[in-house]
């Protein structure tokens, strides 16, 4: 007979060889001394506003508390697995190690996490204490060198949200299933209210959570086929913006599902708030439309289905966007006094990185001028910049200028095609969702009227919902005409969905690594040689960053993501220096190494 210790014992090692093959590899932890904040014109309070203040978003699928009582996804037949939330863990997805402060960040989390206590679902008016990624998610990158890590704001981030997500899945699927665990799960959560009857409750709102998040894994899965791996330091962020309004924010919508076949290295975001148009493909000019449009693709609800009386009531959080977009630009705008305010592009960190060589630098930027500021046009250090042929006004009754950005042609730069099609050939059903929304298309920004359809473009059906949320928030608000043009930066919602991709100026350029709009492109040593000699495989994760090519080392190690540029969505092609004349992608002539070197070390001022 066996003694219910026995039993117990039994049913763990079942159910460790079904689950144990579950949990994804992540490389292990990579520790250093010490930490560096780069000096970017924030105080270090505005940093840690930025960092852990909510837009209004749900992008895990579970309650703020939830996520603090969870195990890792691992099994261990004696003992008890470490918290998921442990920085020993997290940290090793890419995440930057947070700042614990009792109103902000009681837990500690890692920069980027935030929780929101008033979340209210504007479809099933549930409330509970959301968990969801800030800006600095994305958009706060960091670096190792010889026990150094260098954090850098507005730099693009290297983490893999994607795998920590799937991380989450399966330490919640562990919860249900392991022997033990939702008991422990449970008081947790629970603490002094634990009892039977609570524990009953608490089950039941975690296996609905768990069937919601396998209706999403049902979609992914409708996809999978034609969808390519992120992976570190990249996402495909349009097309999973479009995934949660139109299907998941749309009862599950299959239809508008789309593969997440366009993944983008994470933009830097330093001096974007004063480009005439934004996004890689420059598709996208007013700032609102652009971070309320991100907020509802990491996961803030929005009305599309629910009563009509609400439609288009969202949990975004439209004052703190206009406020972080605002900490961004800084005032006066640039053109004023030749300087750019708000937040600043990093200085190369010589006591760190080593000393800038200033005559290699010198050589570097006569290449510069014959062949990139054509393109990414010429330096800000320089009076060229400044002149208004680069600067004009958008609203002429607001004085106020932009920089006008070079747009390429994607069949002529020759880098992959796949984000810029993910606006320009998209198609979405918007039936039922109540679209008669004035918005602006094209470089002359003209009137168009959307409306509901079965096969609407999907930029400007993304243009018009994220339109109306916001439009909804300012009437329920109250707020005057005057405080809606400057919270929407005195621009249009104006979209232009091209096949074309955008050029900006290549300040603080050193720590946007990986290269190309969907980092195929290890180190800017490989973007400035030839096609031929860029790797066809390349391994992201590691943190470390090599001074001389000027990027991660992507070398193979453990846990690395394997980026194949072979796949659609990872081609490393285009924005080459070659003497092949007639080749697509082509902008300049073969640059020697030496030559190679010199401009990198221009680039490194910058």
């Amino acid at each position: 007979m066996l003694n219910d210790k026995k039993r117990r014992l039994i049913a763990t090692l079942a159910v460790t060889g079904l689950l144990s093959a579950c949990a994804p590899e992540v490389p292990p932890l990579q520790l250093t001394e010490k930490s560096v904040w780069l000096e970017q014109n924030w105080t270090p309070e505005q940093s840690q506003w930025f960092h852990y203040t909510s837009q209004g978003t749900a992008t895990l699928p579970l309650p703020y508390e939830w996520l603090i009582a969870l195990e890792q996804p691992e099994i261990k037949v004696f003992g008890n697995p470490g918290m998921f939330t442990a920085n020993d863990y997290l940290l090793r997805f890419g995440f930057i190690a947070g700042k614990a402060e009792p109103g902000s960040n009681p837990d500690g989390l890692p920069v980027g996490f935030a929780q929101d206590k008033d979340y209210q679902d504007p479809v099933s008016g549930q409330r509970f204490h959301a968990i969801g990624f800030t800006c600095a998610a994305c958009h706060t990158g960091h670096m190792n060198y010889k026990g150094t890590e260098i954090r850098v704001d507005g730099a693009p981030a290297i983490n893999d949200i994607t795998t920590m997500v799937e991380a989450l899945g399966v330490s919640m699927l562990y919860t249900k299933y392991v022997p033990f665990r939702f008991d422990r799960f449970a008081r947790r959560v629970l603490g002094a209210d634990y009892n039977d009857a609570n524990k009953e409750t608490l089950k039941t709102s975690f296996n609905a959570a768990w069937d919601k998040l396998q209706k999403v894994v049902n979609l992914q899965k409708g996809v999978e086929k034609q969808s390519v791996k992120e992976g570190f330091a990249r996402l495909d962020a349009l097309s999973r913006i479009g995934n949660q309004v139109f299907s998941i924010g749309m009862n599950f919508n299959a239809k508008n599902y789309h593969p997440t076949n366009a993944p983008v290295n994470f933009p830097h975001i330093w001096h974007s708030s004063w480009y005439d148009w934004v996004q890689y493909d420059g598709s996208i000019m007013q700032p609102m439309i652009r971070n309320a449009g991100e907020s509802l693709g990491v996961a803030a609800a929005v009305n599309l289905i629910g009563p009509k009386e609400t439609r288009f009531a969202s949990t975004t959080k439209i004052q703190e966007i206009a406020d972080m977009e605002q900490l961004l630009a800084g005032a006066p705008e640039p053109s004023t006094n030749h300087k750019f305010n708000g937040l600043q592009s990093p200085s190369w960190p010589e006591q760190i990185l080593g000393r800038i060589d200033v005559a290699k630098a010198a050589q570097g930027r006569e290449l510069y001028d014959s062949h990139c500021k054509g393109c990414h046009l010429p330096a800000p250090d320089s009076d060229e910049f400044w002149n208004d042929k680069h600067w004009k006004k958008i609203d002429q009754s607001v004085d106020q200028r932009y920089l006008v950005l070079h747009n390429s042609p994607a069949d002529k730069i020759g880098t992959d095609p796949m984000q810029a099609k993910a606006l320009a050939e998209r198609k979405i059903d918007t039936t039922g969702i109540g679209l008669n929304t004035t918005v602006y298309a094209g470089d002359t920004c003209e009137e168009v009227k959307v409306k509901d359809g079965a096969a609407v473009a999907y930029g400007l059906a993304l243009g018009a919902v994220v339109q109306e949320t916001v439009d909804y928030w300012y009437d329920k608000n109250s707020t005057p005409p005057e405080k809606r043009e400057e919270m929407n930066g005195n621009r249009p919602n104006c979209l232009l969905p091209a096949m074309q991709y955008s050029a900006r100026p290549l300040t603080g350029i050193w720590a946007t690594a990986p290269y190309l709009h969907n980092g195929s492109v290890p180190d800017l040593y490989a973007l400035l040689s030839p096609v031929a000699e860029r790797p066809k495989t390349i391994y992201l994760g590691n943190q470390e960053f090599d001074p001389v090519r000027v990027g991660y080392r992507s070398d193979k190690f453990p846990g690395a993501f394997e980026l194949d540029t072979r796949l659609p969505g990872n081609a490393n092609g285009g924005h080459e220096y070659s003497d092949e004349k007639g080749k697509t992608g082509v902008i300049g002539p073969r640059l020697t190494p030496e030559q190679r070197s010199a401009l990198i070390e221009y680039l490194k001022t910058l």
